[in-house]
């Protein structure tokens, strides 16, 4: 008999009991046939396995690592106990192994798009950013037509606050299979109910008991990238004003002023990009890729100290005014998304 979770041994029938249960959600009886399971082999894999992902599921994660460790110790190359750990590894918040798990889990078949959806939440559990979308987005083209790609990507550009990818990601997935209705977390063990020739949807629609809850996809920013928004774009109308202002009308004036505005006004600029977080400045990358509206909030705030730069050059005064419109569009951003 062959199970969703390696070869059933002599624990086959409490570990077929225990997955009847599992998939049931009556996770107490599920481990109870685990716990039958497990005396008549402690060491037996699959068993040790299911008791992993049932244990995230419920948000034991300690004891999911655990039982995924004692799986692996028992058969190292035993795949679905190598995904348990390392979503156990995120879950508990031991970031460095969990992401080396996760690059060995990529490592394994860099081609297949289950392997990336376990990599992009690994990856995103452990840290968030740039890398866990990137996965997201190859699983996504490695298998156009597989729901469980489009329904990660969707949970990891919502929680980044991507929300156009987002909407799109989300209205894949419901065309592929509308029986899911809302990102569950933790969404990686929920995964690993099934397997990528098996769809389980049904720990997917609603966060399992006990799981850490994430926040559905939203219009809103986040705060740094708001802040930053305000700042630049604050920059960029407060160059021209002055401008004006210090050259009394004479361009030749205004222009000097306008170079030496610029140059600070850069240097400020460049200050605060280096004082960024860490995490601020990835999912500046992120949305600059990914989020059309918030893409252009972001250039029109790099672009607006520049136009005052270039009125410096060329003596154009028209550059001054675009530069207030550039300004008032990279606040505009921000206001819309908070």
């Amino acid at each position: 008999m062959n199970s969703s979770f390696g070869n059933i041994g002599d624990a086959d029938t409490h570990l077929t009991r225990a997955e009847m249960m599992f998939e049931l959600d009556r996770f107490d009886e599920a481990r109870e046939e685990l716990g039958g399971a497990l005396s008549s082999d402690p060491a037996h894999v699959p068993s040790l396995t299911l008791l992993a992902v049932l244990e995230m599921l419920v948000g034991n994660n300690e004891e999911a690592l655990t039982a995924a460790t004692a799986a692996l110790a028992a058969e190292p190359t035993h795949e679905p106990a190598i995904l348990a750990r390392a979503h156990a590894l995120a879950l508990t918040r031991r970031t460095d192994q969990a992401l080396r798990a996760a690059d060995e889990i990529q490592q394994r078949a860099p081609e297949s798009w289950w392997h990336n959806v376990h990599h992009a939440l690994v990856v995103f559990e452990a840290k968030n950013g740039q890398d866990a979308l990137d996965s997201a987005w190859v699983a996504v083209k490695l298998a156009p037509e597989e729901p469980r790609a489009h329904l990660t990507l969707w949970a990891v550009a919502g929680a980044l606050g991507l929300d156009d990818l987002a909407k799109r990601a989300r209205k894949t997935a419901r065309r592929l299979n509308a029986a899911i209705t809302t990102v569950g977390w933790p969404l990686g063990p929920a995964l690993l109910r099934g397997r990528p020739d098996r769809p389980f949807t049904a720990g997917l629609v609603e966060d399992a008991p006990g799981a850490p809850r994430r926040a559905t996809p939203t219009t809103s920013l986040p705060s740094g990238i708001r802040r930053l928004l305000r700042t630049a774009g604050g920059i960029g109308i407060l160059l021209p004003v002055m401008v004006s202002l210090w050259s009394g009308g004479d361009v030749s004036t205004g222009r000097t002023w306008a170079g030496v505005a610029t140059v600070i006004a850069i240097i400020l600029l460049v200050v605060m990009w280096r004082r960024l977080p860490p995490e601020v400045a990835t999912q500046l990358r992120v949305v600059a890729d990914h989020d059309q509206l918030a893409g252009f909030g972001i250039v029109a705030a790099v672009v607006a100290p520049l136009l005052t730069g270039a009125f410096a050059l060329t003596g154009a005064v028209w550059l001054l005014g675009l530069a207030v419109v550039a300004g008032l569009a990279a606040i505009g951003v921000a206001q819309l998304r908070r």
